[in-house]
């Protein structure tokens, strides 16, 4: 490996279009070797320490106490549009329940057993994690439940069969607060840590002065109906306050208090 290769800081990212405003510009950093896959595959990545660095389930920071970077994420107030719980009526009517999961997710699985036991006070479902085609695929008469996250969320906003259900929304209605879906967790030094807070920084800020190159990127990539996109991206928070902290600390207690009762 060559010296100026070895200088590079390998960079997981999620693939959604959500990561845009970080990724777009991230992808062209001289310092940055980008890699883009599922939250799931992230985290367990670098759980392994086969990673060093990802912008990747918010999940990881509490069921594995890693590291993450300050100020910057993924989180959504009030609704995101993009994190789907799609039910069938008796998924609300307290007896045994069958979910079906897009295998990306980890935050928002997790999401979604809070809301279960605090929120609907109903029995968290079982869970069966399959691909997201073989997701979108399911019908109500063998399940109760779907979750689908991401752009394949964003494509489906009604599935035959099933009332859709925003889970940012439904964590509004729990706590008052936004929900933090992503943030870059890492195993790094200080030096890497000043690089990244560096270049997420500019990304961030060329982001917010030109919107309109990341809309564009997005509808090349999904065919979605540019309005929709632009909502969309005015759902997302990425730059992480105290409220978003505060919120990461609650979702904490409540997933130690579920892990206690289980």
């Amino acid at each position: 490996m060559s010296d100026k290769l070895s200088k590079r800081i390998s960079l997981g990212c999620i693939p959604y279009i959500n990561a845009l405003p970080f990724s777009l510009q991230l992808a062209k950093h001289k310092e940055i070797d980008l890699y883009t896959a599922s939250p799931a595959e992230l985290l367990t990545l670098l759980i392994h320490r086969k990673l060093n660095n990802a912008l990747t389930s918010s999940f990881g920071a509490i069921s594995h106490k890693l590291n993450y970077l300050p100020d910057f994420g993924i989180a959504a107030h009030k609704r995101i549009l993009s994190v789907n719980l799609y039910t069938v009526p008796t998924f609300f009517n307290g007896k045994h329940t069958r979910l079906v999961s897009t295998q990306e997710s980890r935050s928002s699985i997790e999401l979604l057993k809070i809301l279960c036991h605090y929120l609907w006070r109903v029995p968290i479902p079982e869970i069966l994690r399959l691909p997201t085609h073989e997701v979108i695929q399911q019908s109500s008469d063998n399940c109760t439940g779907l979750l689908l996250i991401g752009d394949a969320a964003l494509h489906h906003p009604k599935i035959p069969g099933f009332t859709t259900y925003d889970l940012a929304a439904g964590w509004y209605d729990l706590t008052q607060l936004p929900f933090v879906f992503a943030i870059i967790l890492h195993n790094t030094s200080g030096k890497e840590e000043s690089l990244l807070s560096q270049v997420f920084t500019k990304a961030l800020n060329y982001f917010e002065t030109h919107p309109q190159e990341v809309v564009q990127e997005a509808y090349q990539r999904t065919r979605l109906p540019k309005p929709l996109l632009q909502e969309y991206f005015t759902l997302c928070q990425y730059k992480l306050e105290d409220e978003h902290y505060e919120s990461l600390a609650r979702f904490q207690t409540y997933h130690e208090a579920l892990c206690q009762s289980a």
